[in-house]
């Protein structure tokens, strides 16, 4: 972002996007001084839910977020949730509730995204409802679903078991997490002996930071379709192989994998073909962040055991890449 604000420093979109990314990392003060440049370089420039807003709502400068927060609503006619979660954090429930009431209604007529309705629910300290309107915007395939690990309206949600399965449901990884998976590309490789063989690269990113003395573990389940399009954990041919020598899981550079499914031409009794992927993410057995196409592969998984005769965990620099722990039809790099 800082590149991109010294390519382009008088453009308002950046600097409305570095408000936005100051905001999520908790930089409340960077946040209100990006903000504030945004303002001198277009004083009309501003959405219905201004990233300045929420950060002086953050820092307890009420009156001014609501006044940020009123303009863009007598702006565009539209009930701004941001402003419904500034009068919940004052105690002023009656119109936080009265904005709530014309979110749903509009709903009825046009987009309302259900995780701006979700983030008044968390800040009236209604989690049940919150979550319920969560499992709307995860239905619904909400693009900026993704953010609620990051946005400061969703941490009062953070301690509650339900919050990091529905980060994992959505493929998004925890803001406390170790490890991210930045990267699952899927390509078809032309084989004259197989129907069909496909490569899936994986890219893996530790945190800044990370210490050594720890076990990474990588699980990569591929799955099949049978003639009666259920999916089953595949029986196909599969090998795994790091693209990246060099593994020093304290240097914060992604690190890639590559696996690989391939099907012989003969034909399977129960009709059997490629059905998808599952890729997870383990620091300690706990784990970190998962992807999986098509989404739906992806359910709640629990942490993997440490294999029979394992080394003490420790994370490290050099392993061997064919080291390899079967588990459920799961091929899963014993230690990484």
């Amino acid at each position: 972002m800082l590149k991109a604000e010294q390519l382009d420093p008088v453009s308002p979109i950046i600097s409305y996007v570095a408000t936005a990314a100051y905001l999520a990392e908790n930089r409340i003060d960077e946040a209100i001084t990006e903000g504030q440049r945004t303002q001198q370089l277009d004083p009309h420039y501003f959405y219905l839910d201004s990233a300045l807003a929420a950060a002086y709502r953050e820092k307890g400068n009420f009156a001014e977020a609501i006044a940020l927060y009123t303009k863009a609503q007598d702006a565009t006619h539209f009930p701004s949730s941001g402003l419904a979660i500034t009068y919940a954090r004052m105690g002023r429930q009656n119109e936080a509730r009265k904005i709530l009431e014309q979110l749903v209604q509009e709903r009825g007529t046009r987009y309302v995204s259900a995780q701006s309705i979700a983030a008044v629910y968390v800040a009236l300290g209604e989690k049940e409802e919150a979550f319920r309107w969560l499992e709307h915007a995860s239905a619904e395939h909400s693009g900026i679903l993704q953010w609620i690990a990051f946005l400061p309206e969703f941490r009062a949600l953070r301690p509650d078991a339900r919050f990091p399965q529905l980060l994992q449901k959505i493929g998004v990884p925890s803001p406390d997490a170790i490890l991210a998976i930045t990267e699952t590309t899927l390509s078809e490789i032309s084989d004259a002996t197989a129907q069909p063989r496909f490569n899936l690269k994986i890219g893996v990113k530790p945190r800044p930071k990370t210490e050594n003395g720890h076990v990474v573990r990588i699980s990569v389940s591929f799955y099949d379709l049978t003639k009666d399009n259920k999916f089953k954990p595949t029986d196909a041919r599969t090998s795994y192989d790091w693209l990246t020598r060099e593994r020093d899981w304290t240097d914060a550079a992604p690190k890639y994998l590559a696996a690989t499914y391939v099907r012989p031409k003969t034909a399977s009794p129960d009709g059997r073909r490629y059905g998808g992927f599952v890729v997870g993410v383990y620091f300690d057995g706990q784990l970190q962040d998962s992807r999986a196409n098509p989404p739906e592969l992806l359910t709640p998984r629990p942490a993997l055991p440490s294999p029979p005769n394992a080394a003490p965990s420790r994370l490290l620099k050099n392993p061997h890449p064919n080291l390899l722990h079967r588990r459920e039809g799961t091929r899963v790099p014993a230690q990484l």
